[in-house]
């Protein structure tokens, strides 16, 4: 299982959840970090489309093939990733989860202006950071990375092509999510396909990070269904 992070984040922001998924629910699973961070080198992908590249690419050297069964969960921007990447979905994905995201994004202009250039590389103010964001960026993004994330969200738009996917789909969002609302986490249950939807109540936008155990429940819960799902599948 490849888990995917938001804008101005890195691998970091998934590791609780891909802990607590391998530790209480036997789940491989695996948190990726983006071009453009500490971690990963080379330029950051400048859309969602292009980080979605990147995921196949990572799957492909881990997996050694796409045709590997594999699931891919994103938050945020990377839910959006994980939209793109099903949208053309290759033979091995077998479940999808998307964890407080949208089939649009549409970025607050004053967090693109927080981020904006202005010539000396410093990553954006703390409190700038926070007060926007509820959250503090990690000292691997820098700031032109950060920035390039959430012009790539504040750019996707797949509302008129989410119902193209079949892939079996967990939606997992909060009550009290201001960033990517309940309405937006409605929209996707609507138009995929036999997907599920859990609203967990009193959660904000970090459901990885905030809300760890309960989104690695519903996840684990969910595997299991698709798993069984498979199997009956094949005994057919």
């Amino acid at each position: 299982m490849f888990l995917c992070h938001g804008a101005g984040s890195d691998r970091g922001s998934c590791t609780a959840l891909a802990c607590a998924l391998g530790a209480d629910a036997g789940v491989t699973a695996q948190a990726l970090s983006f071009p453009g961070r500490g971690d990963v080198p080379g330029p950051a992908r400048g859309t969602v489309a292009e980080l979605a590249g990147f995921v196949r690419e990572h799957v492909t050297n881990t997996l050694g093939s796409l045709d590997a069964p594999h699931v891919v969960l994103g938050h945020s921007m990377g839910g959006a990733v994980a939209l793109e990447y099903a949208l053309h979905a290759p033979p091995g994905l077998r479940a999808l989860v998307l964890v407080s995201t949208g089939a649009r994004l549409r970025v607050h202009p004053s967090i693109l202006a927080a981020f904006a250039p202005d010539g000396d590389g410093a990553r954006p103010p703390a409190a700038t950071t926070t007060e926007a964001l509820g959250f503090g960026l990690p000292t691997s993004v820098p700031r032109a990375t950060a920035r390039s994330d959430w012009q790539a969200a504040d750019s996707f738009d797949r509302m008129g092509q989410v119902h193209e996917i079949r892939t079996p789909t967990l939606i997992l969002v909060g009550d009290a999510d201001v960033l990517t609302p309940v309405k937006y986490a409605h929209f996707l249950h609507e138009r995929i396909r036999g997907s599920q939807l859990v609203v967990l109540p009193s959660a904000g936008h970090s459901l990885p990070t905030e809300h760890t155990p309960a989104v690695a429940e519903h996840v684990a819960a969910f595997l299991r269904e698709v798993a069984l799902s498979e199997d009956g599948r094949k005994a057919c």
